[in-house]
């Protein structure tokens, strides 16, 4: 049944782009409706942490941003029908890095990460970067093996991408970084205690990975924030300036900033960020559970 899926998914790259997008509104549109109407773990989820982050909201607003957060969530998730298929042409033409000159400017010597807040347009991020750099990073395996590895294939599509499984550990990791590859890292997932501490974002407390400030420190090397859009069908990839004076005295102090950087990103781009996923699941001791 999921090959079935997969196949008919994957189908829609042949459409004419003006005639699939068109589709994939109307597909994504009833989905998110159903995803609302019945989807009662995911709505919760994302009602509670838009109010947790944004408490000054009504709950009339707070409703429409999980709407369009929802048809926002599956368009982009449906483009991975043509991101994972398409020319390198049509790739270029679809996703637009509005500041290449950025890709390589970076301190001569010094390794890169390409740190990429969980916005929708990420895996569109990752493909169009991947026509410039050969980059590695982690993953999670899923659950269901035949997707896991659909994503894997997409994922590699492009250049010679490194991909590694968080089972792998970390230093397959710094051994990839030292031979001059970027690190591709997501920052800001709910992992757990482990390797984490918690700081607040939007005022919250959040366990949050210190990873990017430690291989900052240990590999000397550069955080170049890299931040997705999707608009009208598209995508449009912007790459920050690299994190002046990062890391910062300590990990704790280092990640809060991050998060604070990371704020600053989503209030641009409300809708876009994945509130469907427990960021704030861990708690600190003695602290009630959010969801």
């Amino acid at each position: 049944m999921t090959r079935f899926f997969i196949r008919a998914w994957f189908g829609l790259h042949v459409l004419p782009f003006s005639m699939y997008r068109l589709l994939a509104f109307v597909v994504s549109a009833l989905l998110a409706i159903l995803v609302f109407a019945f989807g009662a773990e995911r709505r919760n989820v994302t009602l509670i942490n838009l109010k947790l982050c944004f408490p000054e909201s009504s709950r009339a607003q707070r409703l429409a941003w999980t709407i369009r957060h929802m048809f926002l969530y599956v368009r982009t998730f449906l483009d991975r029908a043509w991101l994972w298929n398409c020319t390198e042409a049509q790739l270029r033409e679809r996703v637009v890095i509005s500041n290449p000159e950025r890709i390589q400017a970076h301190s001569p010597g010094k390794s890169r990460i390409f740190l990429a807040p969980h916005f929708l347009g990420l895996d569109a991020a990752w493909s169009r970067l991947g026509l410039e750099v050969d980059m590695v990073t982690m993953y999670s395996n899923q659950k269901n093996l035949v997707l896991n590895e659909v994503i894997r294939q997409g994922r590699e599509r492009y250049g010679d991408q490194l991909l590694l499984s968080r089972q792998q550990g970390v230093r397959p990791l710094i051994q990839a970084m030292k031979k001059g590859r970027p690190l591709y890292y997501l920052p800001d997932m709910d992992f757990g205690e482990k390797d984490s501490v918690f700081v607040t974002f939007f005022g919250v407390e959040a366990a949050t990975v210190t990873a990017v400030s430690r291989l900052a420190r240990m590999l000397d090397a550069d955080v170049i924030p890299v931040t997705t859009m999707f608009r009208g069908g598209k995508y449009e990839v912007t790459l920050h300036s690299p994190l002046s004076n990062f890391p910062l005295a300590d990990d704790t102090e280092s990640t809060q900033y991050l998060n604070h950087c990371i704020e600053k990103w989503v209030k641009t781009n409300l809708v876009q960020y994945l509130w469907l996923h427990k960021r704030f699941k861990t708690r600190p001791p003695g602290q009630t559970r959010f969801y």
